[in-house]
């Protein structure tokens, strides 16, 4: 299992006796890799794997710093990464605990945002914690491990029509923000397909694995609706109070929050959908078991009175001691008329079934 697979295995909640601003690497967490992208209007210059000091002599050649840093195992590094870029410590001390729901929060020199990224790897749901710093000159991003979805906004800087936009380091950040948004829908058509497959599975089979399936796939709904529903009042905040956001970037940041809308709308529609399925399994196993209990009554009613008549001449009578003691037994078609008996009684009950819509053939 990966460190994103283990994401949602069960914490241990460790309360440390720590001073505020103290920073401590998560368990298990990556080495960081720190990867610059640096651009004005004429030049971009891409580099992977550089220290602290390279990253501050970029950011005074460049006016546009993009610093993404992948992999949280190192605090020094990144207290030295703060210090150089005038980072809060108690900021900081968050991006290293990555429990936290998404938000907001303003400080005299930038911008700290807190979001969740949503992938599939190996038909799981893995959730990452993404730290935004946005200020005048730089983004700088933390993730919790390597890979990621803003590789359109690396793509989109590369390109020389499309990166006078990213001069401002506002339209910057929202456009990493609005990648991880979208980075939801993917994720969603998966889970689209999966509720498909697990209600022609009920229909058709009705197997207990799926009640399972559907208890998982609730628990998924839930972890991404906490992962995107606190953003919607995040991106809001951003919009309408930060300073360090530009007026004509504030309508960009207010059609991303539409999208979070959009995305939480759809998780409400698919909670529904799992609660729908488990309602659906137990309709259908109870119309099975009334099919199964409709034709084992149908066989015992068709037997009864083919039963009686066995019983009636298995009865012991002394033919000798009088002649109206079960004269049939002495009659020559006394046997087929006995079988003949019990299989018109038989048809008629089945033909009685059938016109009364107790039996039907087909589906």
């Amino acid at each position: 299992m990966s460190n994103r697979q283990r994401l949602f295995s069960k914490r241990k909640i460790i309360h440390r006796a720590t001073s505020p601003g103290t920073l401590i690497e998560p368990e298990g967490a990556q080495p960081p890799v720190i990867n610059v992208i640096a651009f004005d209007t004429e030049r971009v210059v891409e580099r992977t794997a550089v220290s602290v000091d390279d990253a501050v002599a970029l950011a005074a050649e460049f006016p546009v710093l993009w610093i993404d840093v992948a992999g949280l195992g190192d605090a020094e590094l990144i207290r030295r990464l703060g210090e150089s870029f005038d980072l809060h410590p108690l900021a900081l001390e968050d991006v290293l605990n990555t429990h936290h729901r998404p938000k907001v929060e303003e400080y005299d020199n930038n911008a700290f945002v807190v979001t969740r990224m949503a992938s599939i790897e190996r038909d799981r749901l893995v959730m990452e914690q993404v730290s935004l710093f946005l200020g005048e000159h730089f983004v700088i991003s933390f993730q919790e491990n390597t890979g990621d979805c803003l590789e359109p906004v690396r793509a989109r800087i590369r390109r020389p029509g499309r990166r006078n936009r990213f001069i401002n380091t506002d339209y910057l950040a929202y456009a990493l923000i609005d990648a991880i948004v979208d980075g939801y829908f993917p994720v969603l058509e998966h889970f689209d397909g999966r509720l498909n497959h697990l209600e022609d599975a009920i229909i058709e089979h009705s197997e207990g694995s799926v009640v399972a399936d559907t208890h998982e796939l609730k628990r998924d709904f839930q972890h991404l609706r906490h992962g995107i529903w606190p953003l919607r009042e995040s991106l809001r905040r951003l919009a309408d109070h930060s300073p360090q956001v530009r007026d004509d970037t504030r309508p960009f940041l207010r059609d991303c929050q539409d999208h979070v809308i959009q995305i939480v709308d759809i998780l409400e529609t698919f909670t529904e959908r799992a609660a729908a399925l488990t309602e659906l399994y137990l309709s259908s196993l109870s119309f099975r078991m009334n099919e199964t209990m409709k034709v084992l009554t149908i066989i015992a009613t068709v037997f009864i009175p083919l039963s009686f008549v066995a019983g009636v001449y298995g009865m012991n009578f002394d033919r000798a001691a009088s002649p109206l003691n079960m004269p049939e037994l002495g009659w020559y078609f006394g046997y087929p008329f006995a079988l003949a008996l019990m299989a018109a009684m038989a048809l008629a009950l089945i033909g009685y079934f059938v016109r009364r819509g107790w039996i039907t053939f087909g589906r």
